[in-house]
């Protein structure tokens, strides 16, 4: 069974994390030969094993990757083409998986980099849902956004979670934490904040939300960390963006002393941050939009991104009452549990084998007519 994996973005932020995850585990199983496209040297320094790279660099959202896949046809043939993002080609037909994240830019246009980025989503996506054999939505949040905007109840929707990377727990190494401090120039006392800074992700909100705080608990700071990728203003008084981290290790060692993960993010696709944060025994408090509370379960305090008084409450309960912030760890660190990178890997796996056998089941049916015509 051998599947063409698009790796081009294994360098992004989210869907990066998903690639890097996903392949090596993919790698492993003994019926998939796996073949991976994307930039030679970006793959060989981003996976930790040696894979079968197939040159395909071409800019992503460009006519030049439509171009390359007309070329990748004639190579990837009937085989299995997996694009975990809404780029898909559009100018030939393959057996296609593809993997859907969002709908952030249909949803938030103010989230994208230019108008133009919505128009083009909502046809790339409306084409994938009818050209691609199989589809995975990575929460049953985005799934039911799908359905919902397209009018469509699609058998060809699977939802499959993402998991949680093994570097994702919690640290009793103070030398290296005190490390990490000293790295990031960490503050003694903060709330973090981990992802891309963009509008949909509601900064400004987060920012003036923790302003209010700030101004009854005047010792605590809040850090930013991500890509930052919209221009916004993070100058504030008692606010550190230390920008993107160098490693998912030294990520792990900033949630571990972070006092919580605070998101008030206005729309999001899974919410990998929060999984992390619990995995590493961090209470999170973070907006009751439907995917984080999908996602985050029962160890999560979900506030209104409006009610500041609410907002207010649960930081200070997180910070300075024992129990209900013992409480949140405790739920946070079960919920994490249910979600790993092989449980992924395996369904994503299944999903493969389906659309093979499938595909082989065509084929013996066209071979069959084909006989039966020249016998006749």
């Amino acid at each position: 069974m051998k599947v063409y994996f698009d790796a081009r973005m294994i360098d992004h932020p989210g869907i990066g994390r998903y690639i890097k995850c996903l392949l090596p585990l993919i790698a492993e199983d003994k019926e998939v030969d796996l073949h991976i496209l994307g930039n030679r040297k970006k793959i060989e320094n981003a996976l930790n094993f040696k894979p079968k790279i197939f040159d395909f660099d071409y800019p992503i959202y460009s006519i030049w990757e439509q171009l390359g896949f007309l070329r990748l046809g004639k190579i990837v043939g009937t085989d299995i083409l997996h694009v975990p993002h809404y780029n898909i080609p559009v100018l030939n037909k393959f057996n296609l998986v593809v993997t859907l994240h969002d709908i952030i830019h249909i949803l938030y246009p103010t989230g994208a980099k230019n108008k133009a980025a919505s128009v083009y989503m909502k046809y790339m996506v409306k084409k994938a849902l009818s050209s691609a054999e199989q589809m995975i939505c990575v929460s049953n949040s985005t799934k039911e956004s799908i359905e919902k905007l397209f009018d469509i109840k699609g058998a060809n929707l699977t939802v499959i979670y993402e998991g949680i990377d093994r570097v994702f727990f919690r640290i009793t190494d103070q030398e290296y934490l005190d490390s990490i401090r000293e790295k990031y120039k960490l503050p003694e006392r903060f709330i973090l904040y981990v992802g891309s800074i963009r509008r949909h992700k509601n900064i400004t909100g987060l920012l003036a939300a923790f302003e209010q705080f700030n101004k009854r608990v005047p010792d605590i700071w809040l850090v930013l960390a991500g890509r930052y990728s919209q221009p916004i203003n993070l100058k504030r008084p008692r606010v550190l963006y230390v920008g993107e981290v160098a490693s998912d290790a030294d990520l792990a060692g900033i949630y571990n002393q972070a006092c919580c993960l605070f998101n008030l993010s206005s729309y999001e696709g899974f919410g990998l941050t929060i999984l992390e944060a619990q995995a590493c025994g961090v209470p999170v408090i973070c907006s009751d939009i439907a995917p984080h509370k999908e996602i985050g379960g029962e160890g999560i305090a979900a506030v209104e991104p409006s009610y500041i008084d609410q907002i207010y409450e649960n930081l200070y309960n997180v910070l300075f009452e024992k129990e209900i912030r013992d409480r949140l760890i405790s739920k946070g660190m079960e919920n994490a549990a249910r979600f790993n990178w092989r449980s992924t890997a395996e369904s994503t796996i299944e999903v493969y084998k389906r659309l093979y056998n499938e595909s082989c089941h065509s084929s013996r049916l066209a071979f069959g007519n084909a006989g039966r015509r020249k016998d006749t």
